[in-house]
């Protein structure tokens, strides 16, 4: 056993001292009356849980630290300076580059054209900094067999110019079928990257993370690849949630086989929390299944995918962006997931999507199992139903402190103002948990939190206060992850899993931890 002492209690202020042992709380309180083998006095610090980041993708982060990062460039000339130069550097295989925003560009968006002037033999994949689109040059589209014959995908669009010829521009299914045609990362090459990040993610107070896209690559590697990075000592503790077409596809794995490689996991240290669905896009690619219009113009001209245009909304009402799925289809899958045992996360970013997502849990009959991943255009009306299903939710308030350019644009000041409405789905009593959805930002749960609180250039009246934050970033992160209260609290029969602090991080302009 270890006694720690001498410490704050970062949620109250009061001293306390902490029993621990085998890695789970004994006792927390004031005093202890406790034989330890180990003392460990810490000096007045401040001590508070390690985070819960219940909505991330940690494999595709740590294989992101290998691409090349454009997240500086703020022209066409800037991106492609960045693309020429990785390319002279490493030449072989595909170019692969991250954080690739068309907002943040005079212009619009590049096209493949621009791409081919630096190689038009190589493949260069530029993705967008939302994960939900892409530029590819022509040797990009070769290789996934994509030619001006090749029709939209049916959740997806390959967009054109006004004389019908590709432009290069992705979105959507479009994106993940050119993706799809690059090389899959090899086992070592997984384990090797969710090492890497969980390194990473631990240095920021982050003690478990979910990885909301398991299966991505190859199921059965990315499983395995978990298993062997828990057993080489991953610094956190993972989730993972597996895409619905591996699981329940034409190609998904068998069930026997499934069920045997998550019960290879540990399921402490690593195990399989559920399914996950995208029901529509997102904002900065105008693919966000939202009611009305865009306000966005791109070079090529409105914003709007003209796939969007082909969604129906309810008779008479407008709407704008990309659904993922048919709503009888989003539907039926919902219920395939839910009647097989899983809890069911789905992506929704817009309002009208969102609408769709709370009629499929509402159909199931149990619409408390299952999770809300973004939320972020939410009504009144729409609160009130979400409160009434008691569905959980999830929000990443860092999208706010990196995407405001894009948002304004994309929905103009007043809409955009109203994104991630906190401080009503607190009062209205939902389950909201705070998360990072990382490699799309950098994933300091402190910049989430303290953007939660401060909401710079957003309606004020959703601010939460940094305590309603810090709860949301770690006991709520645990119990959407069906973890109860094992991470986060700190609390007897808990995991001894925790930050400590040089000062109050309650009050600090900037906390920064010491250790985990």
């Amino acid at each position: 056993m270890t006694l720690y002492t001498n410490f704050h209690w970062a949620l109250t202020g009061e001293r306390q001292e902490m029993l621990v042992e085998n890695g789970r709380v004994v006792a927390r309180d004031t005093a202890l009356d406790a034989t330890a083998d180990h003392i460990s006095d810490l000096g007045g610090r401040w001590v508070m849980p390690a985070f819960v980041d219940a909505h991330c993708h940690i494999l595709p982060a740590g294989l992101d630290l290998r691409k090349l990062p454009l997240g500086t460039a703020a022209t066409h000339e800037e991106v492609l300076d960045l693309v020429r130069e990785r390319h002279e550097e490493q030449p072989d295989g595909w170019l692969m580059a991250v954080h690739y925003d068309q907002n943040r560009y005079p212009g619009g968006h590049l096209d493949r054209h621009q791409l081919d002037k630096i190689s038009d033999s190589r493949p260069i994949l530029l993705r967008h900094v939302n994960g939900h689109a892409s530029v590819a040059n022509s040797a990009a589209l070769r290789a996934a067999n994509v030619d001006e014959s090749t029709p939209n995908p049916g959740g997806g669009e390959f967009v054109r110019d006004a004389d019908g010829r590709l432009t290069g521009v992705l979105l959507e299914d479009a994106h993940e079928i050119v993706t799809n045609a690059a090389p899959l990362p090899t086992l070592d090459e997984m384990v090797e990257a969710i090492l890497l990040i969980g390194k990473h993610m631990r240095h920021l107070g982050i003690a478990c993370a979910s990885d909301m896209m398991t299966g991505r690559y190859d199921l059965r590697q990315e499983l395995a690849a978990y298993r062997i990075a828990a057993e080489r000592g991953c610094r956190i503790d993972t989730r993972l949630y597996l895409q619905w077409k591996e699981v329940f596809g034409p190609r998904g794995l068998p069930d026997g086989e499934l069920r045997e490689l998550a019960a290879a996991l540990d399921g402490t240290r690593s195990r399989v929390a559920g399914i996950k669905i995208f029901a529509d896009g997102a904002i900065g690619s105008a693919t966000a299944a939202i009611y009305g219009r865009y306000s966005g113009e791109s070079a090529n001209g409105p914003v709007i995918s003209r796939n969007a245009q082909e969604a129906k909304g309810p008779e008479g009402v407008e709407v704008s962006g990309q659904l993922i799925y048919r709503p009888e289809r989003l539907t039926e899958m919902v219920r395939t997931a839910h009647d097989d045992g899983w809890a069911v996360a789905i992506h929704t970013i817009g309002d009208y999507a969102t609408d769709l997502v709370m009629n499929a849990f509402e159909a199931t009959g149990e619409p408390k199992r299952h999770r809300i991943e973004h939320g972020m255009l939410l009504s009144d009306s729409q609160i009130a139903r979400m409160a009434r299903l008691g569905c959980s939710l999830t929000f990443q308030p860092e999208f706010l402190m990196r995407f405001a350019h894009a948002y304004r644009r994309q929905l103009g000041e007043e809409r955009a103002s109203r994104l991630k409405r906190v401080r009503s789905v607190l009062d209205a009593g939902i389950p909201v948990s705070f998360n990072s959805d990382r490699p799309i930002v950098a994933g300091d749960p402190w910049d989430g939190i303290l953007t939660a609180e401060y909401r710079e250039g957003f309606d004020p009246s959703e601010r939460c206060t940094r305590t309603e934050g810090v709860l949301a970033y770690t006991v709520a992160g645990s119990q959407v992850n069906g973890d109860g209260r094992l991470y986060g609290t700190l609390e007897p029969g808990s995991f001894a899993e925790f930050q400590v602090y040089n000062d109050n991080p309650m009050t600090s302009a900037s906390p920064r931890s010491l250790s985990v």
